[in-house]
C-alpha cells in the first residue's frame, strides 16, 4: 500500500509538471480556444476581441512555468520525505495545499470559474489523503542475514574496515553467529549502526602479541567514487589500503598464534579492462590504474602468506544494497523520473549481492582448502544496459529512460569515469561454484526485488 501511495504521489507532481509544459506551449495554439471562450466569459462582459484574446493567451503561457515547477517541487518533496522521513516535510505540504487551495478557490469562485474551483477541490483531495497515510521508507540498517555458512565453533576475528558499507552488516553478521569481533576503526562514533556486541580499537598496538586472533577480515581502504580522481586522490588510494595491510603484516609477526586465514580486500578491477570475455581468477589482466591498485594491494597481503597464514584475496564485483553503496548512486535519478544510461550501455557489471558477500566470508573461513583470488561477483552478470531494464522495472517511477553520452560523463567525472562507469569486467565466480557455494540472489531481477521492496 505504501508503495502504492508513493508512486501516486509521485505521479500528481508529474503530472503538474506535464500540465505546466502543456500550458506553455498550447496557449498559442488552435486547440486552447474552447478553454479560452470559456475563461472570456466567466470573468469578462466585453465582447471576444484579437487583443483581449492575446491577453488570455499570453496568461495562461506564463502560467505553465509556475505549474511545472511546483509539480517539480512536489516530486522532489514527496521522495525526500519517503527515502529519508525528515518530519517537516509533510507539515509543509499540508501548510502550501491549504493556502493554494483557499486562495485559488475563493479568486475563482469570485469570477465565477466554478469549473476550477471543482478541480482545485479534487486535486487537493487526491494529494492530502494519500500523503496523510504516507509514511516513510524506514526499512533501512536492518538486521543482517543469518549466515548460513557461520563457523560452528566460536572464533575471535580481527575486521579492518568494520564501518563501513560491507564491514558493517558483515561485523553484525559475524557477531550474531556468536563470534567475537574487534573493529579496527579510527572513529567508535561509527561502530553505532554495527548490530551485536563488538569490540573497538583504534591502533593494533592495543592487540597482545600472547591474543589470539582465528581470522582476519581486511576490508580497510578510501572509497573510490567519493569525489572526482585526483593524483593526490589516487596515491590516497593505495596508501590507505597498503598501510593498513603492512600493519596486519607486523601484527601476525609478533603474535605467539598466527592466524589460521585472512580475508584481504581487492575487486575485479584487478582484470582492467575488457569487453565480452568472460573472466575467471586465473584469466589475464590488462594494464590500468585499477589494475594496479588492486595487484599492489594482493602483493601487500600475500606477504602474510609467507607466515604460514592462509590467504584468500577477495576480487570483489559491484555490491548492491539496500543501506547504501553503489545502488542507491544508480537509483537517484530513477527516484526522481529518469532511467538513466551511461554510455552505450555494452559494458558488463559484475554484480553481486551484499547478502551475498556476507555469506561468502563465512563460506571461505569455513573452507580451508581455498586460498588465492577469489572472484565475488554473481554468476549472471549483465552489461550496463540490461541493468538499467531491470532496475526501471522494479522502480516503475522512472517514466522515461536517457542515454547520457560518454563524453559527458568523463567530462563530469574524469578518469573514474573509464575506470568504473564506462567499463567493466565479465567476471565469473568459478572457484565459488566449484567449491559447492550456491548464491542466495544468482540472477539479478530476484536481488533488485529483495533490495528495492518496500513493504
Amino acid at each position: 500500500m505504501q508503495t502504492m501511495l508513493y508512486r501516486w504521489l509521485l505521479l500528481v507532481g508529474l503530472g503538474h509538471v506535464l500540465l505546466g509544459i502543456i500550458l506553455a506551449f498550447a496557449a498559442h495554439l488552435p486547440v486552447s480556444q474552447l478553454y479560452l471562450d470559456y475563461l472570456h466569459a466567466s470573468v469578462s462582459s466585453v465582447p471576444p476581441s484579437a487583443e483581449f484574446d492575446g491577453l488570455l493567451r499570453t496568461m495562461v503561457g506564463l502560467f505553465g512555468p509556475t505549474v511545472a515547477s511546483w509539480g517539480v517541487l512536489f516530486s522532489l518533496l514527496i521522495v525526500l520525505y519517503r527515502q529519508h522521513g525528515h518530519r517537516q516535510i509533510k507539515p509543509m505540504i499540508f501548510n502550501a495545499l491549504l493556502v493554494w487551495c483557499v486562495l485559488d478557490s475563493s479568486i475563482s469562485v469570485y469570477f465565477d470559474l466554478w469549473l476550477h474551483a471543482s478541480l482545485n477541490a479534487a486535486t487537493a483531495l487526491a494529494i492530502a489523503i494519500p500523503l496523510y497515510y504516507l509514511q516513510p521508507f524506514t526499512n533501512r540498517r536492518g538486521a543482517p542475514p543469518q549466515l548460513r555458512h557461520a563457523p560452528k565453533r566460536q572464533l575471535r576475528i580481527l575486521l579492518t574496515g568494520g564501518s563501513g558499507f560491507i564491514g558493517s552488516p558483515l561485523a553484525s553478521a559475524l557477531s550474531q553467529a556468536g563470534h567475537d569481533v574487534l573493529v579496527l576503526t579510527r572513529n567508535s562514533a561509527n561502530l553505532r549502526q554495527i548490530q551485536g556486541r563488538v569490540t573497538c580499537l583504534t591502533d593494533m598496538a592495543q592487540i597482545a602479541d600472547s591474543e589470539r586472533i582465528d581470522c582476519i577480515i581486511n576490508l580497510a581502504g578510501e572509497p573510490l567514487a567519493a569525489s572526482r580522481w585526483t593524483a593526490a586522490r589516487k596515491h590516497g588510494f593505495l596508501q590507505s589500503r597498503i598501510t593498513v595491510t603492512k600493519a596486519l603484516l607486523q601484527l601476525v609477526q609478533r603474535l605467539e598464534h598466527k592466524p589460521e586465514v585472512l580475508l584481504s580486500g581487492s575487486a575485479v578491477g584487478y582484470y582492467g579492462h575488457w569487453e565480452d570475455q568472460p573472466l575467471d581468477e586465473s584469466s589475464a589482466s590488462r594494464n590500468c590504474f585499477s589494475h594496479q591498485l588492486c595487484a599492489q594491494w594482493e602483493q601487500s597481503a600475500q606477504q602474510i602468506q609467507e607466515l604460514g597464514v592462509r590467504v584468500c584475496l577477495l576480487r570483489i564485483g559491484i555490491v548492491l544494497g539496500r543501506d547504501g553503496g553503489p545502488l542507491a548512486e544508480l537509483k537517484r535519478p530513477f527516484e526522481l523520473g529518469v532511467a538513466s544510461q551511461l554510455g552505450h550501455g555494452r559494458q558488463w557489471m559484475p554484480w553481486i549481492h551484499l547478502h551475498d558477500v556476507l555469506d561468502i566470508c563465512a563460506f571461505l573461513i569455513n573452507h580451508p582448502d581455498i586460498e588465492g583470488p577469489i572472484n565475488l561477483s554473481a554468476p549472471v552478470p549483465v552489461t550496463h544496459a540490461d541493468f538499467v531494464t531491470q532496475l526501471q522495472r522494479h522502480l516503475p517511477t522512472a517514466l522515461i529512460r536517457v542515454r547520457v553520452p560518454a563524453f559527458l560523463v568523463r567530462w563530469l567525472i574524469g578518469e573514474m569515469a573509464d575506470e568504473v562507469l564506462l567499463s567493466g569486467q565479465r567476471a565469473l565466480p568459478k572457484r565459488l561454484l566449484k567449491a559447492g557455494y550456491t548464491f542466495r540472489y544468482p540472477e539479478l531481477p530476484s536481488a533488485l526485488h529483495q533490495l528495492t521492496r518496500t513493504d
